[in-house]
């Protein structure tokens, strides 16, 4: 391979770098994101047991929906961190998706929440 060549693609070491920092930074924000999830799930726990909120079908399902959302995250993530040096940013974009899905499930289930306290 001319010095050229090698130039435009990452080396090793650059590759291995930036799946650390990528692994990471995303493992910090599903940490993060699983206190808020706890913080929710518990603020709907309270709200319901002292009867300012009914606990309905389609609540559930919102919950339901992000958690099994948290844990496709995760499982994504460690795909992600188990493949090879050359292979793992064919899996950033799946775990970008799920984290999406992820960011979409909180905002269905904050906006359940908020629609359920106000039908009360």
């Amino acid at each position: 391979m001319t010095n050229a060549a090698s130039n435009n693609q990452p080396s090793y070491l650059q590759s291995v770098a930036a799946k650390a920092a990528y692994s990471r930074a995303t493992r910090d924000k599903l940490v993060a994101s699983r206190g808020k999830l706890d913080t929710v799930n518990a603020a709907l726990r309270r709200a319901i047991s002292t009867g300012r909120l009914r606990n309905t079908e389609e609540l559930e399902k919102a919950r339901v929906a992000m958690e099994i959302n948290f844990r496709e995250a995760e499982r994504r993530l460690a795909q992600l961190q188990k493949a090879g040096f050359r292979d793992w940013q064919s899996f950033r974009d799946e775990v970008d998706d799920a984290w999406e899905d992820l960011s979409r499930s909180i905002q269905n289930l904050v906006a359940r929440f908020d629609h359920e306290a106000r039908e009360d």
